[in-house]
């Protein structure tokens, strides 16, 4: 129902945004422009190289908080028992919010790094990119941390590498880069109805 909601909420941000700044594309004025580097042949944009760089490092100072902080553990509690939680003293609401707002600022930053070259910079399509998220958060495990990363490692790998080869597979139809995802989704979930690393559920009959 939230995830209805979300798309929903996203559904009229993209119309208001559009209403704003119609057809017009900004750009971030991001420091690195469109500077190239070459390494062993192959040429990457520095933004890449810097959002890399900003990736590894938010990831593990996120996964040390939500380990070894007392907010992690509160988290964490609030995630496998909420009742119990708050009957040991831990406020829900509180840890909802935290919660909320820190992904609120990494999605902000995977926004910046998402509208700055090699992409023309912030439009209304944009917002599409974070379609994405469900279903590399389902395919890794909606109780995992490490399948939510996972998850995401590979949705992107199966994005791109079917993008690339978009033209020796026209006869799966065009565009098909943009559905590999939600189809590797389903055929994982086929296999694995909780994700490659959620905790399945046993019901004693």
């Amino acid at each position: 129902m939230l995830a209805i909601v979300t798309i929903g909420v996203d559904i009229v941000l993209t119309t208001e945004l559009t209403r704003q700044i119609g057809t017009e594309v900004l750009s971030m004025g991001d420091p690195w422009k469109n500077q190239i580097v070459t390494v062993g042949g192959v040429s990457i944009a520095q933004t890449r190289i810097a959002a890399l760089f900003v990736a590894a490092l938010l990831i593990t100072a996120f996964l040390l908080a939500f380990r070894y902080t007392s907010w992690g553990v509160a988290m964490r509690a609030a995630a496998e028992d909420g009742e119990t939680a708050a009957l040991m003293g831990i406020r829900l609401t509180r840890v909802s919010l935290t919660a909320w707002a820190i992904a609120g600022a990494l999605a902000a930053v995977a926004a910046l790094f998402l509208t700055v070259f090699p992409t023309p910079g912030l439009d209304r399509s944009t917002s599409f990119a974070a379609m994405k998220a469900f279903p590399a958060a389902i395919l890794g495990g909606l109780d995992s941390t490490t399948g939510a990363l996972a998850g995401g490692l590979i949705i992107g790998l199966t994005e791109s590498l079917v993008t690339g080869y978009q033209g020796d597979l026209t006869f799966l139809g065009r565009g098909i880069g943009e559905v590999a995802p939600f189809l590797v989704m389903i055929v994982i979930l086929l296999i694995r109805p909780a994700g490659l690393f959620g905790t399945r559920e046993l019901t004693r009959v």
